[in-house]
């Protein structure tokens, strides 16, 4: 009776030591070129032994994969968040926008040094090509999830229309925040709300009729 509390205490610890060596990652390719860093530097920075790294990860080639898997999944965490709201209205978009811009604050060291890091990593294109359609194809499936929501729009319509919401979003987010491109705007999110509900606007609720 007492064997599964302790296997998962095991997997919770197992879980945030992984976290822990991947946020180390991200410090220390950050302060050197990714063929210089040493797994001994991440070790040193998540305050654990070379061993424990090891036992994660073979080498820092599985680091970086890590890491890019680890943004793709906080973009899906922001997806979800999306797909959970009851409703879909050019207001619920907008407050979703606020925390989908918290979330790629949150990937963007990330980002930058998953991809400076990739091609000394020897990760083929034709693999980070897989990776990265796997990926978007969750996101799309979990917009388009909900029949309800996109009543008498054709399958491919409605896929490509999340499809493009998807690459707005994230080609925004990732010039804005990754790439730090300056904007006048005072709000900026308003002006990508307002390119997502045209996007999306098949599966849209007018706020009004909410009233």
């Amino acid at each position: 009776m007492e064997s599964t509390p302790r296997r998962n205490l095991r997997e919770e610890q197992k879980s945030l030591t992984h976290r822990r060596l991947l946020d180390a990652a991200v410090t220390v390719f950050a302060e050197k070129p990714f063929l210089d860093a040493r797994m001994e530097d991440i070790a040193q920075a998540a305050g654990v032994t070379r061993a424990t790294v090891y036992a994660h990860f073979p080498g820092k080639a599985e680091i970086v994969d890590a890491l890019v898997e680890r943004v793709y999944d906080l973009m899906e965490e922001a997806y979800a968040d999306l797909t959970a709201l009851p409703r879909w209205t050019r207001a619920g978009i907008r407050t979703w926008l606020d925390g989908a811009e918290a979330r790629w604050r949150e990937v963007a060291p990330i980002r930058r040094v998953a991809n400076a890091a990739s091609p000394a990593a020897l990760r083929s294109l034709g693999d980070g090509r897989v990776q990265y359609i796997k990926a978007h194809e969750r996101y799309v499936g979990m917009l388009v999830g909900q029949p309800g929501r996109w009543q008498g729009v054709p399958p491919a319509e409605a896929r490509q229309r999340a499809l493009m919401a998807v690459l707005q979003t994230e080609s925004f987010f990732s010039a804005w925040i990754a790439v730090g491109w300056p904007l006048d705007t005072a709000d900026p999110l308003h002006l990508l709300a307002d390119s997502l509900c045209h996007l999306l606007a098949p599966a849209l609720e007018n706020d009004s009729a909410l009233d």
